[in-house]
């Protein structure tokens, strides 16, 4: 349990309407995931996705969501929206890249957004013992995750100036070795 009144599983197919759910109520238009970029990171990471579930209700609050790599891609285009999993992931791959992770608005103000992302880290850690690095890119307005990424220990290791998926804001690389 992640927190009292919560539990964390791998995400599995038929989440894929609550996980669409928290994504539009997370994250501006513009940012928005389609829902076969999800049905892919489902299908094709495996060990790698977990939702947030409300225990009295068993109804998804949350997601996180992440792929493998061979090694730290560094090129903007890396991390653009809705980029293949299918030719990214590396189930072998020593670098973790979170590629977004999300909670309804009714849970985002209490400790349980750090809880249950740690919690993630720690069950991809255990499923994928080759991780070295973390990675992440964030928004430069999402302050609360920028704040639970730092208490989790990650460093900014990179600016990306007029960032084009952000609508040319700027947007932070963090990363963590493990």
């Amino acid at each position: 349990m992640v927190a009292k009144g919560y539990s964390v599983r791998k995400a599995e197919p038929r989440d894929l309407a609550a996980v669409m759910q928290v994504e539009r109520q997370s994250f501006e238009e513009n940012i928005v995931e389609d829902e076969s970029v999800f049905a892919d990171r489902i299908a094709y990471t495996s060990g790698c996705n977990y939702v947030l579930v409300k225990a009295d209700t068993q109804s998804v609050c949350g997601y996180f969501t992440a792929e493998l790599w061979d090694a730290l891609q560094m090129d903007v285009g890396a991390f653009a929206l809705g980029h293949s999993v299918r030719e990214r992931h590396q189930p072998a791959g020593t670098v973790l890249y979170i590629s977004s992770f999300a909670l309804l608005p009714e849970v985002r103000g209490q400790s349980i957004a750090e809880k249950f992302f740690a919690s993630a880290i720690e069950r991809i850690a255990v499923v994928f013992p080759q991780v070295e690095q973390v990675v992440l890119l964030v928004h430069e307005d999402w302050h609360k995750a920028i704040r639970i990424y730092e208490k989790q220990g990650f460093i900014r290791t990179q600016v990306l100036d007029r960032f084009a998926w952000f609508g040319d804001k700027r947007a932070f690389i963090y990363e963590k070795t493990i």
